[in-house]
C-alpha cells in the first residue's frame, strides 16, 4: 500500500510531466499536419502538371474532362480530399493553387470555386470504388476516343506498347448519357474488375486508374499512342497483324517489370519540360 508521501510524490510528478507530455503530443499532431500539409501541396503540383501536360497534348475538351487525386487534407485532420479542377477554368491555367478539395460527401473544403457535376458524380464514386486509384483520369483524347466510337471499339494487340493493357482494360458498351448522379460512377466502377485500371467508354472516351498521378499520367499517354497506331494501321485497309497471343502474355510481364520506374521518370521529365517553358503550374 503506498503511503501518503508516496501518493504526493507521484502526484506531483505528474504535475511536472503533465506540460512535457502536452508539448509533446503538440509537436507530434504539428509534425503531422506539416506532414499532410507537404503531401497535400505536393499531389497539387502532380495533378496540376498533369493538366497542363495533358493540354498540350490536345486529350481534353473545352473545359470538360477531368482528372482526380486523392491526398490528405492540408489541415492534418486526417481527412482524405479529392482534388480536381474548378468549373470553368481551362487546363492550360491550371495552378496547383486552384485545385479544390471535396470531402467525402463532395463539398468543396479546400480552394475556390465549385466542382462540375460529372466530376463529382463520376470521380468520387471510383475513388471510393477502388481505394488503392488515388488517380482517376478521364479523356477525350483523339485516338482513343475516336476507338470509342467504333462497333467493336477492343484495343488490339497491334504494337508492343499495347501490352500494357493487355489484361487490364474493360470496357464500357453502352452509353448512358451525361452523368448527374452518384449511381453513374458506381456503374461505371462495376464495369471494372479489381484488376483492370482502364476502361474504354462507349461513344465517350475512356478513364484510367492508377496508384499516383505520374501512372495515371503515363497508362493515360500510351493508350492513347496505341489506339493511333491501330486507327493509322486501320486506314491502310490491310489486315492488322496483331501479337501472338502466347508470347504477348509473357512480354507483357517484361514491360510491368519497369512501367512504375519508367512512368515515375517521365512524369517528372514532363514537369521538368513545364518548368523549361516557363509554366507555372506549381504556384
Amino acid at each position: 500500500m503506498l503511503t501518503a508521501a508516496v501518493r504526493n510524490g507521484w502526484t506531483r510528478c505528474r504535475l511536472l510531466l503533465q506540460p512535457v507530455a502536452t508539448g509533446i503530443r503538440q509537436l507530434s499532431e504539428k509534425r503531422c499536419a506539416t506532414t499532410a500539409a507537404q503531401q497535400n501541396w505536393q499531389a497539387r503540383v502532380d495533378l496540376a502538371a498533369a493538366y497542363r501536360a495533358l493540354d498540350q497534348l490536345g486529350y481534353n475538351e473545352g473545359i470538360c474532362n477531368h482528372l482526380s487525386l486523392m491526398t490528405p487534407s492540408a489541415d492534418g485532420s486526417g481527412a482524405e480530399l479529392m482534388l480536381l479542377v474548378p468549373y470553368g477554368l481551362h487546363w492550360s491555367r491550371v495552378r496547383a493553387s486552384d485545385l479544390v478539395g471535396l470531402d467525402a460527401a463532395g463539398r468543396v473544403v479546400e480552394g475556390n470555386g465549385r466542382a462540375e457535376t460529372s466530376a463529382a458524380t463520376i470521380h468520387r464514386p471510383l475513388h471510393e470504388a477502388r481505394p488503392e486509384a488515388k488517380a482517376v483520369f478521364h479523356l477525350h483524347s483523339p485516338y482513343a476516343t475516336a476507338l470509342s466510337c467504333l462497333q467493336d471499339s477492343r484495343l488490339r494487340m497491334v504494337h508492343q506498347n499495347c501490352l500494357y493493357f493487355l489484361s487490364s482494360i474493360a470496357y464500357d458498351l453502352d452509353y448512358s448519357g451525361v452523368s448527374v448522379q452518384d449511381s453513374e460512377g458506381a456503374r461505371l466502377a462495376s464495369c471494372l474488375a479489381p484488376d483492370k485500371t482502364c476502361l474504354m467508354m462507349a461513344n465517350h472516351g475512356y478513364l484510367v486508374l492508377a496508384g499516383t498521378a505520374a501512372m495515371a499520367f503515363h497508362y493515360s499517354y500510351y493508350l492513347e499512342r496505341c489506339a493511333m497506331y491501330q486507327l493509322l494501321a486501320m486506314q491502310t485497309g490491310r489486315e492488322l497483324k496483331e501479337l501472338d497471343p502466347a508470347f504477348a502474355k509473357a512480354a507483357q510481364q517484361d514491360m510491368l517489370k519497369f512501367a512504375e520506374r519508367d512512368g515515375e521518370q517521365f512524369f517528372r521529365a514532363v514537369q521538368q519540360k513545364l518548368r523549361d517553358e516557363g509554366s507555372d503550374f506549381d504556384k
